[in-house]
């Protein structure tokens, strides 16, 4: 079973970092770390199976952190936590669909 803490470090993780991304993300960072917020609710991210898409999250945001701000290490992190988020957010809705 996943660690759903690991999802909320992540939350918490993300939203520490909101206002150091680069301005043309800030609408796009707050929709991420909506996505996550709602990810908490999903079955699938208690399963051991989600575990390996949530570090990813938290790799991708340690990357962004490190990254000096604005430069491009920043802007590949970003994209980065955004692809993770998105994968994880895309097979929560593959798995919510074949459950129904």
């Amino acid at each position: 079973m996943s660690d759903p803490t690991l999802l909320q470090q992540v939350i918490e993780a993300a939203h520490s970092l909101e206002a150091a991304v680069a301005a043309p993300h800030h609408d796009e960072m707050r929709l991420l770390i909506k996505d996550l917020e709602e990810a908490k609710t999903a079955l699938f991210v208690r399963t051991a199976e989600a575990k390996p898409m949530i570090e990813r999250c938290w790799r991708a945001l340690e990357a962004l952190k490190a990254a000096p701000a604005g430069g491009p290490e920043a802007e590949e992190a970003f994209g980065d936590f955004e692809a993770a988020v998105s994968k994880l957010r895309n097979t929560i809705m593959v798995r919510t669909q074949r459950a129904t």
